[in-house]
């Protein structure tokens, strides 16, 4: 599926425009002119929408020339983004960036990059063969995991938040368990194989894998502790955003037609996506198309949800040390490159 109708643009976000700034969009003379960006990306399956823009001349249709930066974690882009190295990152919702974006980094988000949708959440809550068999196999199971181990690897991260979700649905407190911080997955994962872990949060594949290899199992999944949570958000500075406003529609435009055929392929296994994903992740075919049921969601426009981003930045400010003021609600995201994407998408697909 390339074609994008108007009514699939037009439907769908009406409840979250009310939240988003919404000035005034308007036309430029030289909008298709040459523009290069600088674009941080993290390369997984998440990362589908902008792998097959490329793959597919999404951006070269728009006279865009993407240079891309590959970074294990979108989080270690940001200091690159705000350093004025880069013009866009993708960077995951943590209280890093929300204080980056806070202490006047003169950041901004500008598209929704991946929410946990009901039935669509890629990270799970792995758990040890012995909480397994103690009952914990499912969203409340954190209730039978008290003085257990959470093996995590920072503070301030999505695992942090999905595990505070997740005890409270229980009834539980964060002190009713042990938190070792640090832990990246080739030291949690042998030590829950011992049983030394209870708990850890996997993303797809790598739970499917570590399941397969007996270390544990997976009990439940992001999307059923913090559903619709907005996992990223792609980032450009305030000076980007307004000097380069024909550059940013456009590339809101490529990554559009790039997440409604990813959003496609998630359904049907599109081989040629499969293959683009595979290429720019380094897995193979089969086990993209295994994850196909838990792909991260996109939104097709990248309208956000913006009660999910308001609700993270308030828990980091008002429940942890680690965000000592927070960025104004109108001022966390800037929704003009999106609307006018929209919009021209509306009027005239250019990819179809």
């Amino acid at each position: 599926m390339t074609d994008l109708t108007r009514r699939r643009f037009v439907a769908g976000s009406a409840a979250a425009a009310s939240l988003l700034q919404s000035p005034q969009v308007f036309a430029q003379s030289n909008f298709l002119e040459p523009a290069r960006i600088r674009m941080g990306f993290a390369p997984y399956i998440s990362a589908g929408p902008y792998l097959i823009a490329e793959a597919k001349g999404y951006f070269k249709k728009l006279n865009i020339e993407i240079v891309p930066s590959s970074h294990v974690d979108g989080s270690l882009s940001m200091p690159a983004l705000a350093a004025g190295e880069l013009d866009i990152t993708g960077a995951t919702l943590s209280a890093g960036l929300f204080n980056l974006m806070a202490k006047g980094a003169g950041l901004r988000m500008f598209f929704e990059r991946g929410r946990e949708a009901p039935g669509w959440g890629s990270n799970s809550i792995m758990v040890s063969n012995e909480l397994w068999e103690k009952g914990f196999r499912g969203p409340d199971g954190y209730k039978q995991a008290k003085g257990a181990t959470i093996g995590i690897s920072s503070r301030g991260s999505v695992a942090h938040y999905l595990h505070t979700m997740g005890l409270e649905r229980a009834g539980m407190k964060a002190d009713d368990l042990e938190w070792s911080w640090g832990m990246s997955p080739n030291v949690s994962l042998p030590l829950m194989k011992q049983n030394r872990i209870g708990i850890i949060n996997m993303p797809l594949p790598g739970a499917y894998a570590a399941q397969k290899q007996g270390i544990g199992k997976v009990a439940t999944w992001s999307d059923e502790l913090a559903p619709d949570f907005v996992l990223a958000c792609s980032v450009a500075s305030e000076k980007f955003l307004r000097e380069k406003h024909s550059a940013a529609v456009r590339f809101s435009m490529a990554i559009m037609q790039g997440n409604a055929d990813y959003m496609e392929a998630a359904k049907s296994g599109n081989p040629e996506v499969l293959k683009i994903l595979a290429d720019g992740t380094g897995l193979t075919p089969q086990v993209i198309d295994e994850t196909r049921p838990r792909w991260t969601f996109m939104t097709i426009d990248g309208t956000p949800n913006m009660a999910s981003i308001i609700a993270q930045q308030k828990f980091w400010r008002e429940r942890t040390d680690l965000l000592a003021r927070s960025v104004p609600d109108n001022q966390l995201f800037d929704d003009r490159a999106i609307k006018e994407a929209k919009q021209r998408m509306t009027e005239k697909n250019p990819f179809i």
